[in-house]
């Protein structure tokens, strides 16, 4: 897995540890190319890039916001029991599928804020 994490504004922080999201995909079995940036803003979304002419391997891109301290632990919460297994649960659909399928082929996104879902 490859991360990234930008410099938080004052009394901002990351509801979601990298590590978390890693054990939680090594505990689903689910083995992709990960890229994760956590950045300050309002956003949770990952994308599935199938392979291509310049990457030919699947890889999944997670962006990650940040949400104001006082609410950092129930953003936490949220984010362990309820964003990422839905990420999970949706990457594991994509990644059942034959590797010539339509859905497998294609790009695709979801969004997951913290407090949306």
């Amino acid at each position: 897995m490859l991360s990234e994490t930008r410099k938080l504004p004052k009394g901002q922080s990351y509801p979601l540890k990298p590590t978390v999201l890693e054990a939680a995909l090594a505990i689903a079995n689910v083995q992709i190319d990960l890229h994760l940036i956590r950045a300050p803003g309002d956003l949770f979304d990952a994308h599935f890039w199938p392979p291509n002419a310049n990457v030919p391997y699947e890889r999944l891109y997670v962006r990650a916001g940040s949400v104001p301290r006082e609410q950092a632990a129930e953003a936490r919460h949220r984010m362990e029991t309820v964003v990422i297994p839905r990420l999970i649960e949706w990457l594991a659909n994509i990644m059942a599928q034959d590797l010539r399928s339509p859905t497998r082929g294609v790009q695709q996104v979801i969004n997951l804020k913290p407090f949306d879902v």
